[in-house]
């Protein structure tokens, strides 16, 4: 007579507990991770630019008559309305001392300068994010500024023949991949939310990605417009456009 495998029934059993137990506290732990889920906020913060206008008019065409003129002498010649004046500006600077002493020399110069500020608003960011999210969040918040900084320094190493053209060209494409890389990121994480601030960030970049693909193919506005100026208009674009 065969005796009864209690042994192994035993374990069987045991065995069967554990996995329910196992898996009951995976799944408590679970609930109770999402019952105490906190939203994360992701911000870009406020930031003020200070905008050199080198001509003032009360009307767009009078600008426009002699944006060329400025165009063809390094300045960016990027019409601007401020209440019901309009401005051309020739460049556009993150630190207030360093506008004013490019005012201070034109003015010596005889150019009518004036510094205009520009403020960007915060912006914030609600949601549930995974911790890639909102990495990926932060350096979209933040690539704006630094395409400006960067197409601003290669502006103003191209002015002072710190680099030559063609340098300023393949600095210009590294820009440029720079951005398309987070524009890819954030396209990646972010294709299907269409929630209105996500929406916007999305057309933003569409903006400047057009704005420094027609700088990566030289899209000039007159045939005797500067790079180095087209350089800057670009960056005005991207700061006052957005």
């Amino acid at each position: 007579m065969k005796k009864f495998p209690y042994f192994l029934t035993f374990s069987a059993v045991l065995c069967l507990l554990l996995c329910v137990s196992v898996g009951y506290l995976i799944s408590t732990c679970i609930v109770s991770s999402n019952l105490f889920q906190t939203t994360t906020n992701v911000e870009s913060g406020e930031k003020s630019y200070y905008l050199i206008s080198i001509y003032q008019d009360e009307t767009f065409e009078n600008c426009q008559k002699v944006q060329s003129e400025f165009q063809n002498k390094n300045c960016a010649g990027y019409i601007y309305q401020d209440s019901e004046k309009y401005h051309l500006i020739a460049s556009i600077y993150s630190n207030v001392n360093d506008a004013e002493l490019v005012k201070s020399n034109l003015k010596t110069n005889g150019y009518n300068a004036e510094i205009l500020e520009k403020k960007i608003e915060n912006t914030k960011l609600e949601g549930n994010f995974t911790n890639k999210e909102t990495e990926i969040l932060k350096d979209c918040f933040s690539i704006k500024d630094e395409t400006y900084k960067s197409l601003y320094d290669i502006s103003i190493s191209l002015d002072t023949d710190v680099i030559d053209e063609i340098n300023a060209k393949l600095k210009v494409n590294e820009t440029f991949a720079n951005f398309v890389a987070t524009k890819n990121n954030f396209e990646t994480l972010f294709s299907k939310d269409e929630s209105t601030e996500i929406a916007n960030l999305r057309k933003e970049f569409e903006q400047i990605y057009e704005y420094l693909s027609n700088l990566s193919n030289e899209t000039y506005e007159n045939e005797n417009q500067t790079f180095s100026s087209l350089i800057k208009l670009t960056y005005c674009k991207i700061i006052l456009e957005n």
